[in-house]
């Protein structure tokens, strides 16, 4: 018999777009079981786009979960009523039953979910399969101004690499953003339609990481209502609270005008498939001014090489 998840959320949002932070407070939430693990990773594993899902990883978080459970006393009872989720996160083989397990430990919650940035580059074909194993999913897509996520995402890359990125030359960084699975999270217009394509009008909600971040409460109630949980101020606590935070560098002239010129074109066709675009974006891509876009430094690194 196909597996089936009932009353499902999943947060599909770019990289560096506040997935963190909205999986952080919606942990608190009465209505909604988020996943100890905040990204399962479990579609784009079955499609092969990563490996989060190895048995290396997986047992690195089980330790993990352990050391924080006898070293966090003050959490211990919160720690140890987690146990049987991670005995079924570690269990084999993973497949839809694998998954389904992972949300039967809601309780008398009534929504489960979880938020992997990851789905969001899973293609319709991805996408499909949440949808047949949850055919009333409710996906939500944050998307945050391409020139401020993309370099959020170097920094976040300079980091991992044990790079300084006040160090970094214009041309590393231009390269760096070009690399296949990085230039992947900054197709959002590839994602909306995938999104439409997939899902029944209703399903999907687009939020804007400049707005959701301008007035946290609203966004929340927003967030709320689109999943169909009640909504509560009081629930909500450490709003002002960062999480992942990167190295601290000041984003280059020249790198600015290299992404503004790549990522207009998404900027444009989110306009058009949502209907607008935060003040933000249109400050930065100069839309509804006669200002003309420079053209990418690639371009004139190339000139140069050539």
């Amino acid at each position: 018999m196909a597996e089936v998840i009932d009353k499902f959320f999943v947060c599909i949002g770019a990289q560096k777009s506040g997935t963190t932070w909205l999986a952080r407070v919606l942990a608190d939430h009465p209505d909604i079981f988020l996943t100890p693990v905040k990204e399962i990773h479990y579609f784009d594993h079955v499609a092969g786009i990563t490996e989060h899902l190895s048995r290396r990883k997986r047992r690195s978080r089980y330790r993990k979960y352990h050391q924080r459970m006898w070293t966090q006393w003050s959490r211990f009872t919160e720690y140890r009523s987690q146990w049987r989720w991670y005995r079924d996160y570690m269990g084999n083989p993973i497949d839809d039953a694998w998954y389904a397990r992972l949300f039967a430990h809601r309780g008398a919650k009534p929504f489960a979910g979880e938020v992997t940035p990851e789905y969001a580059i899973l293609g319709r074909e991805g996408l499909a399969h949440i949808a047949r194993l949850a055919p009333d999913a409710r996906v939500l897509f944050i998307m945050r101004n391409p020139v401020t996520r993309a370099w959020s995402q170097v920094l976040h890359q300079c980091r991992s690499r044990n790079l300084d990125a006040n160090r970094l030359p214009t041309e590393a960084i231009v390269e760096m953003v070009a690399e296949p699975h990085f230039a992947a999270f900054c197709n959002y217009v590839e994602t909306l339609d995938d999104m439409a394509a997939v899902f029944r009008r209703g399903q999907t909600h687009a939020m804007f990481y400049e707005e959701m971040h301008a007035d946290r409460l609203e966004a929340l109630r927003q967030v709320c209502q689109f999943i169909g949980i009640r909504f509560d101020a009081a629930w909500f606590g450490e709003l002002g609270r960062r999480f992942n935070q990167s190295q601290e560098a000041a984003l280059p002239a020249a790198v600015r005008e290299h992404f503004r010129a790549i990522y207009r074109p998404q900027a444009d066709g989110v306009r058009q498939r949502v209907g607008r675009i935060p003040e933000p974006w249109l400050r930065e891509f100069a839309i509804g001014s006669e200002a003309a876009s420079g053209a990418p430094v690639s371009a004139a690194l190339a000139r140069k090489r050539g």
